[in-house]
Order: C-alpha cells, then sequence, then structure tokens
C-alpha cells in the first residue's frame, strides 16, 4: 500500500476514534498531512495558546470566532514549516543532542544572571513545561544546523555592499536630530544570593566590553550576552534626543565621539555600556569612521540575508512537499 494511503486510512481511523459518544463535536482531529506525518487540531492549539488567549481579550462574538480562525492558520502554517524543517533534518541525518540543550539552557542562565532554579520558576509563571521549552530549544538549533547546512554557504557580504550601506546610513545629510546608540547591560537581583549578584554582573560586564575593545562584534556579543530588551536588536536602541535618553546614559554620550565605546555605567539595576554610531544635529551628520562600524554592518546585511535565503528555502520545501490542509 502506497505510504500516503496508509496516511489517510490512519486519518480516518484517528477520526473516527476521537469521535465523542453523543455526536458532539470532535475531541481531536487531523488538520493537516504534511508528507508521512500529521498535526491534529490539539497541536494546534498547544503551540498556539499563548497566542490565542491574547485573541481572547482582545475580540468577542463573531469578531473573536473569525480572529481565532485566522490565527490558527496562521499557527498551523508555522507548525507545517517546521514538520517539513523536522522531515529535512531527518533526511540529512542532522541531529540535536540533549547536551547541546543542556549547554544552550547553560548559556541563557549565564547571559541573565539566573540560577537553574530561576529559570523553572519563571517557566512555571508562563505556563510553560520545561519539557516543551527544551523542545523549542531543539528547534531553534536544529534550525540553525540546517541553516549551516542549506542556506549559509550561500551568503557572500561584499565589501562593496557594507560601503553603500554605511554611505546611505551613516553618512546622508537626512532626518531628525539625535543620537544612534547601541547598548549592552548586564542586571543583578540583590534578593538572590549566589549568581544574579552585583559582583557577577560587574564582572560579566567587565568581561564583555573587554571582548568588544579587542574588536568583536558589539551586535553579536550583545545578543548573546546582554539582558536588555534592547539585545534581540544586537543593541540597537535608533536615534535618541538629549532629553529622550536617561540622566545617566546622556551624560555618558554627550561626551562620546562617533565610533567610541562608553565606560562601564552603573545605572542602580545594571551595569550598561554603549557604542556611539552617528550623530545628527540639524543638517549636520557627524558619522562614526568607516572602520569602527564595518562588523556591525556586514552582521546585519549577514542576518538579513540569511533570514531571506531561509524563508525562500523553506517555501522551496513546502512546494516540493505534499501538504493536505484540513482545517
Amino acid at each position: 500500500m502506497p505510504s500516503r494511503l496508509i496516511v489517510f486510512v490512519s486519518i480516518c481511523f484517528i477520526s473516527f476514534m476521537l469521535l465523542p459518544a453523543h455526536g458532539a463535536d470532535y475531541v481531536d482531529r487531523v488538520v493537516a498531512v504534511v508528507n508521512d506525518d500529521v498535526i491534529t487540531l490539539s497541536e494546534v492549539e498547544k503551540a498556539g495558546s499563548n497566542f490565542f488567549a491574547r485573541i481572547r481579550t482582545q475580540s468577542s462574538g463573531n469578531e473573536l470566532e473569525m480572529a481565532l480562525e485566522k490565527g490558527r492558520k496562521e499557527v498551523l502554517n508555522s507548525l507545517i514549516d517546521k514538520m517539513i524543517v523536522n522531515q529535512k533534518a531527518e533526511e540529512l541525518s542532522i541531529t540535536v543532542e540533549e547536551s547541546e540543550i543542556d549547554s544552550s539552557i547553560a548559556q541563557i542562565l549565564a547571559r541573565n544572571n539566573a540560577t537553574l532554579q530561576d529559570f523553572r520558576n519563571e517557566m512555571a509563571k508562563m505556563n510553560i513545561s520545561e519539557q516543551d521549552y527544551r523542545n523549542d530549544l531543539r528547534d531553534q538549533i536544529l534550525q540553525s544546523k540546517l541553516i549551516g547546512f542549506q542556506v549559509r554557504s550561500r551568503i557572500v557580504i561584499l565589501e562593496d555592499d557594507i560601503k553603500e550601506f554605511y554611505q546611505n546610513e551613516y553618512t546622508q545629510e537626512k532626518g531628525e536630530s539625535g543620537y544612534n546608540i547601541l547598548q549592552m547591560g548586564f542586571s543583578w537581583n540583590n534578593d538572590k544570593q549566589g549568581a544574579g549578584t552585583k559582583e557577577e554582573a560587574r564582572k560579566t560586564a567587565e568581561e564583555i566590553r573587554a571582548r568588544v575593545m579587542a574588536g568583536e562584534s558589539f551586535t553579536e556579543l550583545a545578543k548573546t550576552y546582554s539582558n536588555l530588551p534592547s539585545a534581540a536588536d544586537g543593541g540597537a536602541i535608533g536615534l535618541l534626543k538629549k532629553d529622550e535618553m536617561a540622566a545617566y546614559m546622556r551624560e555618558t554620550v554627550l561626551a562620546m565621539k562617533p565610533g567610541e565605546i562608553s565606560p562601564i555605567v552603573d545605572t542602580g539595576n545594571a551595569f550598561q555600556f554603549f557604542k556611539l554610531l552617528s550623530v545628527r544635529d540639524g543638517d549636520m551628520v557627524i558619522k562614526a569612521p568607516y572602520e569602527s562600524v564595518k562588523g556591525e554592518i556586514r552582521d546585519m546585511l549577514y542576518r538579513q540575508e540569511m533570514e531571506e535565503l531561509y524563508a525562500e528555502w523553506v517555501k522551496s520545501l513546502r512546494e516540493q512537499a505534499y501538504i493536505e490542509i484540513i482545517l
């Protein structure tokens, strides 16, 4: 019997077995077939539980049902992409070991000056099981490996690309006045013993700043080690006017020249330091020297190119796959 026929026979059997006794709605059912695997409604509900909870607080009546239906389709499409990627990883014999997940969690704890118990407490507050979190990490690590295998080797960032971006974004005399800043920070918690102390935060800040001064990428180090919200954007906080800065930031940044790295500043609950990329004052633009921002530009262009190529690659996998959506 052909494998896809087996899948459809299985679907019929599963759907029949999940029918409740008195003709009510399905308790669970298959909502998509992806090659020889299936996705169930309960998997969609679990994956999108927080998303659906937000929808329920923002909508009501018919609008709520329409929003939930749209939300389920979005989550289902995300699960289909994830399943296709996992199937490709299996085909290529790419796996993720438990030790790799442990190492990733250890890095996250170190970056946030937190203990394993802190981590578990946060997961409990968010109603996320540790195993679900580990599964998500596994998917992220797997994706990273696949990117390296299928995408990364195709990315070439030319010097001309970096210079063009520099000319367009760092030297044009346009836009509002302000200071274009990168930020990195390491907070502490005085209520905790051991990990997360002020002294440990200071030590981390000093070590990471030394690495920046030695030539490592500010943006990549911020993404990995900073525990401020700006870490997700490589420390970028955009163009700020003087009156938009906190007092400690304003005092530090105004004493800097474009391209410089600031000393470490004690903000009261974190140690921070900054990189000033450029200053715009009316029609005059004071820019950071090319060499001082070249690394950040390369990292940003690389990240953009990688995301675009990865999206194209996943799209090509979908086009080659057998997908049946029955949501």
